[in-house]
């Protein structure tokens, strides 16, 4: 692994270690969950979109779990944590499915479209950057029609994992 590989899967590690100590649990996945919705007006607790989001967290979380969790310890540690986001399987069976399921609740109008507003509300709920998420959508957008498809997304998402 480069060491440019190494720091981009340190960082994302980082994201989802919500509460800092070195480990990912269940708890820092909920509350990275839980934060990302309610900073994204995605309405209240028990909405169809909030239940659909916390399922695909939970899920994330099992996969996580029951496939990384070497010595049972129900944590996962950076080692464990890398060696998943490099299986191409975790990836497309995993990972996609998440943030797509994420992105899919960002479309407020239900057109099956994202819009730049929908894409900066969800970016920004997930702390990045309005200038950031701006320049990340303009990159996305590969037809240039000033929204992103389901197709446009889950390459950016393969992308950025991978990267």
């Amino acid at each position: 692994m480069t060491r440019a590989e190494r720091d981009h899967f340190q960082a994302m590690f980082r994201k989802l270690d919500a509460d800092g100590d070195g480990v990912i649990e269940q708890v820092d996945i909920d509350q990275l969950v839980q934060e990302m919705l309610m900073r994204s007006g995605a309405g209240a607790p028990g909405t169809p979109t909030w239940r659909r989001v916390t399922d695909l967290g939970n899920r994330l979380w099992r996969e996580l779990l029951g496939t990384l969790d070497e010595d049972g310890n129900g944590k996962i540690g950076a080692r464990e944590f890398v060696a998943a986001y490099r299986r191409p399987e975790f990836l497309d069976g995993v990972v996609v499915p998440f943030e797509l399921g994420v992105l899919e609740a960002a479309d407020s109008d239900n057109d099956g479209q994202i819009s730049m507003a929908e894409w900066l509300t969800w970016q920004q709920a997930k702390g990045v950057p309005a200038h950031e998420a701006a320049g990340e959508f303009q990159q996305i957008d590969a037809d240039g029609d000033g929204y992103l498809t389901r197709e446009e997304c889950a390459q950016h998402i393969k992308q950025t994992y991978t990267a």
